[in-house]
C-alpha cells in the first residue's frame, strides 16, 4: 500500500541541531555561574521540550524562578545560533525531493517552539515541508496525539497511510497514541534499542531506506513469509544484515559453498565469515572458480514478488544457472529493496532497476545504462540474456529458501 503523508520529527530526525542546542543552553548556565553541560548530556535531555531540556541541567530542586530565567537566556541565545552548527543529515535534503515528486505530503512535528521549528525549515527545506507544528502554549507536547492528530488534518493525510518518523521513544509513543505507524531512524539522538522498546514498527538507518516504505508500505512479514513458504521455500527474516550473519554462517560451516555474483553477499562479508568455516568458491575472487554443484549455492534475487516468486536476469546465466540445478541446497539473500507486490513488477524491476544498475556498475555500453530503462537491446554488451523466475523450489534440490534482510542491500 503507497504511502501518502509523511510526518517527521524535527532534531534527530531531519535536523541535526545538537551543536547549536548545547552550545544555547551553555550561555544560559554560564550567565548564571553554574556548571556547563556536554553535548552528550544536551543529547540524552532533549526531546520533551525546551523547558524540560532546561531543567534537566539545572541543579536539583531548581525554583521555577531559576528555570524561567535560564529559559529566556536559552530563547535568546538560540535565536541567535540556530544555524550555527545545525545541518540537515545526510541524505535528507533528496529524500524530500523525492518525496515531492512522489506527491506525498510532509509534515513535521517537533517539541521544539514553534517559531524556531518553523524558522529551522524554512531555511533549511524552503517548501519542500508543507506544514510545520512546535511546541505552542495551551496545546500538550508530544507524546500527546493532538498535535500529530491536527497536523494530519491539515496534510490531509489517513492514518492507514501515514508514516511517523522520528528518533526517539516519544516519537514512537506520539505515533501509537495517533494511530500512525511508527518508524524509528537509527542517525538521531537515540539508541535503536531505545526505539524498539518503545514500539517502533521499523528502523532505517539512512534517509534512502524510507523511500521504499512510501512506495509499497511496511514490509508484512508475516504474509510474505506465508506466501513463499505455501510455495515450497523456506523462509526466514532478520532485521539487519548484522542479525542474518550468524545464521547465515552457521548454517554454512562445514560445507563446500558456491556464490552467485551478488553485491548483497559482498556486503554482507559473508566471504570472510566463512574464511576458516567451509569450502568457499567464488568467481569474484577467482575467475576461473565456477562452482555450481556445492553443497550450498548463495545467491541474491534481482526482484523477490510478495506473492512468493524469486526473479533474476543473469548475462554468462552461471548465476541463475547455480540456483537451478546441481546444489543440494539454494539459499537467495535479500535486502528489502527487492520486494515487489506482484510477479509483473518483479520482473519490471530486474528489467527496468536492477539490470540498468549493473550495466551502469559493469562500465557496459548498452542503452540501459544510460537511461535506467530496458529496451530488449541487441547490444553485444547485454547482461540480460536469461530471466528466470523460480514459482517453486527445484526438484533436484533438498531445499531452497529465501534469507529477508530488514534493510537495502545490493540492486
Amino acid at each position: 500500500m503507497k504511502i501518502t503523508t509523511a510526518i517527521f520529527d524535527l532534531d534527530g530526525t531531519l535536523l541535526n541541531t545538537l551543536g547549536d542546542l548545547a552550545d544555547s543552553v551553555n550561555v544560559a548556565l554560564a550567565r548564571h555561574g553554574l556548571p556547563l553541560a556536554s553535548e552528550e548530556q544536551v543529547r540524552e535531555r532533549v526531546g520533551n521540550g525546551v523547558r524540560r531540556l532546561i531543567s534537566l541541567s539545572l541543579p536539583e530542586n531548581a525554583s521555577d524562578t531559576l528555570v524561567d530565567a535560564c529559559l529566556d537566556d536559552f530563547r535568546t541565545a538560540y535565536e541567535q545560533r540556530i544555524t550555527n552548527r545545525t545541518q540537515p543529515y545526510d541524505g535528507i535534503v533528496p529524500l524530500l525531493r523525492a518525496l515531492k515528486r512522489e506527491d506525498v505530503a510532509v509534515g513535521v512535528l517537533s517539541n521544539k517552539y514553534d517559531l524556531a521549528a518553523k524558522n529551522l525549515i524554512r531555511f533549511f527545506f524552503g517548501d519542500l515541508c508543507q506544514v510545520t507544528v512546535g511546541e505552542r502554549p495551551g496545546v500538550p507536547r508530544k507524546p500527546d496525539p493532538t498535535s500529530a492528530l491536527d497536523l494530519l488534518r491539515q496534510l490531509g493525510g489517513d492514518p492507514a497511510t501515514t508514516l511517523y518518523i522520528g528518533d526517539s521513544p516519544v516519537d514512537m509513543q506520539t505515533a501509537h497514541n495517533a494511530g500512525l505507524t511508527a518508524v524509528g531512524v537509527g542517525w538521531g539522538f537515540r539508541s535503536v534499542e531505545e526505539l524498539k522498546n518503545a514500539g517502533a514498527e521499523a528502523i532505517v538507518n539512512a534517509p534512502e531506506e524510507l523511500l521504499p516504505l512510501f512506495q509499497n508500505g511496511l514490509v508484512n512479514i508475516d504474509a510474505i513469509c506465508a506466501a513463499f513458504t505455501r510455495r515450497g521455500f523456506g523462509f526466514t527474516y532478520f532485521p539487519t544484515a548484522a542479525d542474518a550473519l550468524p545464521y547465515l554462517s552457521e548454517t554454512c560451516a562445514g560445507q563446500t559453498v558456491s556464490f552467485g555474483g551478488s553485491k548483497t553477499l559482498e556486503a554482507l562479508g559473508l566471504v570472510d565469515a566463512l574464511a576458516d568455516k567451509a569450502e568457499v568458491h567464488w568467481h569474484w575472487l577467482d575467475a576461473d572458480d565456477h562452482t555450481q554443484a556445492a553443497d550450498i549455492y548463495l545467491s541474491s534475487a534481482n526482484a523477490l514478488a510478495e506473492t512468493g516468486e524469486i526473479v533474476n536476469i543473469d548475462g554468462a546465466c552461471n548465476r541463475v544457472a547455480g540456483t537451478l540445478y546441481g546444489s543440494d541446497r539454494c539459499i537467495f539473500v535479500c535486502g528489502v529493496n527487492k520486494l515487489c507486490p506482484d510477479l509483473q513488477s518483479a520482473v519490471d524491476r530486474a528489467r527496468n532497476v536492477a539490470a540498468p544498475l549493473n550495466a551502469k556498475r559493469l562500465g557496459r555500453r548498452t542503452p540501459c545504462a544510460v537511461d535506467g530503462k530496458c529496451h530488449d537491446c541487441r547490444s553485444a554488451d547485454r547482461i540480460c540474456s536469461a530471466l528466470v523466475v523460480h514459482m517453486a523450489p527445484p526438484l533436484s534440490m533438498k531445499k531452497c529458501e529465501v534469507v529477508l534482510i530488514g534493510e537495502a542491500l545490493g540492486y
